[in-house]
């Protein structure tokens, strides 16, 4: 079945509604109507047969019945029938019709079949029946009457019929209108989109709608957001190990050291799948947060990881003494935010790199510091946002998200010599 537009299906409901209702009551009250008027033909025909009676005098004269039939004042036709229904003066039928019968018994009597006909007896002064007076009328005029009754109900329930497809096209506009909005805007969310404020248009179906649909294309758009970082932050952090996993088995292929190097490429896999876990837990907003790690095994663990690539640049990575310090955060995020920062100052900066770890007030830091200068990179809000500098500006925005994660902060604490100083909260807080 061809589906039909909702404008047109309420609209076609209302009137049909209002149609329905205006038949169901207007014909009985046409039919009252009818009834109503021809009982008032017949009461006015009563009130004439009444005034009629005053004129007649006893005993029945045909001369003086004729002589009032043709006053100014006369009243309608009439016929006089005596006691044994034998017409005596007027225009009727000749033998008593059923009202006239029913007079003779002493009581006025009326019926409406054919012709509104009143009956009424005529007494003597010992209220004996001696005769009876037949009035009678045409239907027509009560007819025409109920004619013009029903066109003026009809005209008005034409006149209502348009005014209730008036109030139902308003009212489709205002139910369709929405949803439509609705439906366009809800076309966009595969895309990515997020549906705008709504205005109440005060129907609670369609605000809750709308509510939902707002809800849920906020969710999407998060979740896509997540997965876009997500593939972001995994090409960048495997970038470096990738290559430099590639490099052991090259030199596995033209080494006697096989064996070693096949080792070393599969811790290198190791951290790898690691790094991935990681990453997917961080975009689920996943990461333990009972997590507690050592930040000297962190600062050693990462020296030597990029120890190579340094010496491949003619730079220098090295540390402070460091304390055994706990922090409250898991060791695949320091280990992340570390390699991110080394990264930089590796492609960055200059000189010598430092790992300094040290206590605060209610935790521990770490500095990381190289030689160069950042004073023309920018504030420290560009340095750490998405899109900024080269490789689309992810890894300090992946490092700042990721330590805030943990409850800590990564923040800029010189730019010359370049300092990124780690923040993270003490493991006994």
């Amino acid at each position: 079945m061809k589906s039909q537009p909702m404008k047109r299906r309420i609209t076609t409901a209302i009137v049909g509604v209002t149609a329905f209702v205006l038949l169901a009551l207007g014909i009985p009250l046409a039919v009252i109507a009818e009834r109503s008027i021809l009982d008032s033909e017949v009461v006015e025909l009563h009130v004439a047969a009444a005034e009629t009676l005053t004129e007649i005098n006893l005993p029945i004269d045909p001369a003086e019945l004729a002589a009032l039939a043709f006053e100014p004042d006369a009243p309608p036709p009439f016929a006089i029938y005596d006691n044994a229904g034998t017409l005596v003066y007027g225009v009727g039928p000749p033998e008593a019709d059923a009202a006239v019968v029913a007079a003779t018994r002493g009581s006025t009597s009326s019926t409406t079949e054919g012709l509104i006909v009143v009956a009424t007896p005529i007494t003597d002064e010992n209220e004996t029946v001696v005769a009876v007076l037949r009035l009678s009328e045409s239907l027509a005029g009560a007819e025409s009457r109920a004619r013009l009754a029903w066109l003026s109900m009809a005209a008005a329930g034409a006149v209502a019929i348009g005014t209730a497809w008036l109030i139902a096209r308003r009212v489709a506009r205002r139910l369709s209108r929405p949803v439509t909005d609705l439906a366009i805007a809800a076309s966009q969310l595969g895309h990515g989109g997020v549906l705008g404020h709504h205005e109440p248009v005060g129907v609670n179906e369609i605000d809750l709608l709308a509510a939902t649909l707002a809800d849920g294309s906020q969710r999407v758009n998060e979740a896509l957001a997540r997965e876009r970082r997500f593939s972001a932050d995994v090409s960048h952090q495997l970038r470096t190990p990738l290559a430099g996993l590639r490099l052991k088995l090259e030199l596995a292929l033209e080494s006697d050291q096989s064996r070693a190097i096949t080792s070393s490429a599969l811790g290198d896999l190791e951290r790898i799948e690691e790094t991935v876990a990681h990453l997917l837990a961080f975009a689920r907003d996943a990461i333990p947060a009972s997590s507690t790690s050592a930040l000297d095994e962190a600062v050693e663990s990462s020296t030597i990881r990029w120890a190579g690539r340094a010496v491949r640049q003619s730079r220098t990575i090295t540390t402070d003494e460091i304390a055994h310090i706990t922090v409250r955060a898991s060791r695949a995020s320091v280990d992340q935010i570390l390699d991110v920062l080394i990264d930089n100052a590796l492609t960055h900066g200059d000189g010598t790199i430092t790992l300094t770890a040290r206590t605060i007030t209610g935790g521990a830091a770490i500095d990381v510091t190289d030689e160069g200068s950042s004073l023309l990179a920018g504030t420290e809000d560009e340095l750490f946002r998405r899109g900024h500098g080269t490789n689309n500006g992810i890894g300090l925005a992946l490092a700042r998200s990721i330590a805030e994660a943990e409850g800590g902060r990564l923040l800029v604490t010189h730019r010359q010599p370049t300092t990124f100083s780690l923040i993270l909260l003490d493991a006994d807080e």
